[in-house]
């Protein structure tokens, strides 16, 4: 296995300027699956080795020259992916007012959940929406079975009832279709009876009854005593900053309403003067939750005037003209719909749509979601949709759901695993006998002294790694400038 990794590394480095300087090498059975299986299941596989390069041209062109050589007995292209037989996760051709959620459309118009849905649905995340009323026997959410955790169905029928729309829409023959339609969906009020009212309260009951990397909506704003701001987020109450902080600290994800009350945050202060809104203040406090504003449904997408803003926002999404189910307001109808449903509620449950996505793909994935940090990180990183004027605006940016996989997907082949570790060790030859090369700062590369072999297999490691994460920071092809910046920082890290 030794000699078949140090002449196929002999071909990678032949292909190099083929392969854009990115291909690496693998065994067939990795190191995990080899201790598992023992020697002699997977002894028939030894054989084999995988070469991992950037496209499918250059796929295809080394495949074709391998199999031409007398020394190989066959290379091909794999293929990738493929979705089981049957339909699509998501097939919106047949609900009636898709064609009216421009929001699911692709960037910079929507947040790609149509492009998304050839990869997920949904499937394995719990949502939860918290507010004061639903219809939850409304023709396109009753096949979802929503049920209450706790609280009153009480006020704001249509209002919720356009919420769940937007997120758990069924995808049926009718209406619309959510944006993660496979969601598990819940609901918990804030009237705690028909007569108590407690967001905190709920907060706390929804969050028990909750897993880590499922997503909890806040469609809520607040005012605050001894302030004359009018709407708020609801996190500049005390106990409710504290339920949110407890519930992202569970690996709970929180998205919450940034609220319509056209205030500049950075300038709001509390009845003891503190500006708890405002990034970078001394009183600064963060809830961990993904706060969201409401920005115009036509790109590029402007600040509405009603929306809070300020350096606390992270995203935001349509504050108007969202085609969902229920009239958006206090109706109970079971056939309502309204395609003119806004404000920070309606972009509010776009971003959490695109929340849930992101948890049901990374989990289908990998086995695990992300935590709260990472989802709020990914969707307002620089990635996304920015606003029409960003300065001023100030409601951050709109979740690019292909842009966010796309580069999920990207950052993952340069993980520090056996693939990226085997490719180095032999450019470096550690694991042939002839001497390896090494990039010397100032230098380029140069001829690794034969002493190399003797020291430490662990400190080889280290430079190695070292190297790699430096290399991780750049995309495509990397130059010798910035080669020697990378080993120059690597090895002052590793004190040599």
């Amino acid at each position: 296995m030794v000699d078949a990794f140090a002449y196929l590394g002999d071909v990678i480095a032949e292909y190099q300027d083929r392969v854009s300087a990115e291909a690496y090498l693998e065994p067939m059975v990795g190191r995990d699956e080899q201790e598992r299986l023992g020697r002699g299941r997977r002894a028939r596989f030894d054989g084999y080795a995988a070469i991992t390069v950037r496209d499918e041209a250059s796929a295809a062109e080394l495949a074709k020259e391998l199999d031409a050589r007398d020394d190989v007995e066959t290379a091909y292209v794999e293929g990738g992916p493929t979705p089981p037989p049957g339909p699509p996760p998501v097939n919106a051709g047949d609900d009636p007012r898709s064609g009216n959620q421009g929001y699911l459309d692709a960037a910079p118009d929507g947040i790609d959940a149509r492009w998304a849905w050839g990869a997920t649905d949904g499937t394995g995340i719990g949502f939860v929406d918290l507010e004061q009323g639903w219809t939850l026997n409304h023709e396109d959410l009753a096949a979802a079975g929503i049920t209450i955790i706790s609280g009153v169905s009480q006020a704001y029928h249509g209002h919720g009832t356009a919420v769940l729309g937007e997120v758990v829409a069924v995808d049926n023959a009718k209406g619309g279709v959510g944006i993660a339609p496979a969601a598990s969906a819940r609901v918990v009020s804030q009237f705690r009876t028909s007569s108590t009212y407690s967001t905190a309260a709920a907060i706390i009951s929804a969050a028990d009854a909750m897993s880590p990397g499922d997503v909890l909506l806040l469609e809520a704003q607040t005012t605050a005593a001894g302030s004359s701001t009018t709407y708020l987020p609801v996190e500049v109450e005390q106990a409710v900053f504290d339920a949110i902080r407890d519930a992202v600290d569970a690996g709970i994800v929180v998205v919450e309403a940034a609220g319509n009350g056209d205030n500049d945050l950075d300038d709001w202060t509390d009845a003891s003067g503190r500006h708890l809104l405002k990034v970078g203040d001394a009183d600064y406090r963060d809830s961990g939750a993904i706060m969201v504003g409401a920005g115009s449904s036509a790109a590029p997408h402007s600040r509405l005037s009603f929306s809070n803003h300020g350096s606390r926002i992270d995203c935001y999404a349509w504050g108007q003209n969202v085609d969902t189910t229920g009239d958006g307001w206090t109706g109970t109808s079971t056939t309502a719909y309204t395609g003119s449903f806004g404000g920070t509620s309606g972009a509010s449950p776009i971003v959490t749509g695109a929340a849930v996505l992101l948890q049901s793909w990374q989990r289908a994935r990998s086995g695990n979601p992300f935590s709260p940090g990472t989802v709020r990180t990914w969707l307002s990183s620089s990635l996304n949709t920015p606003s029409a004027d960003p300065a001023t605006d100030r409601i951050g940016v709109m979740p690019d759901l292909k842009a966010i996989f796309e580069r999920i997907e990207w950052n993952d082949r340069f993980r520090i695993d056996d693939r990226y570790v085997y490719w180095a060790l032999i450019l470096f030859g550690i694991i042939n006998d002839a001497p390896g090369l090494i990039w010397v700062p100032g230098k380029g590369p140069v001829p690794v002294d034969p002493d190399w072999r003797d020291v430490a297999a662990r400190g080889r490691r280290e430079l190695v790694a070292s190297i790699a994460r430096e290399a991780r920071a750049f995309d495509g092809r990397l130059t010798p400038k910035q080669l020697d910046r990378i080993a120059e920082k690597a090895f002052k890290t590793l004190g040599r």
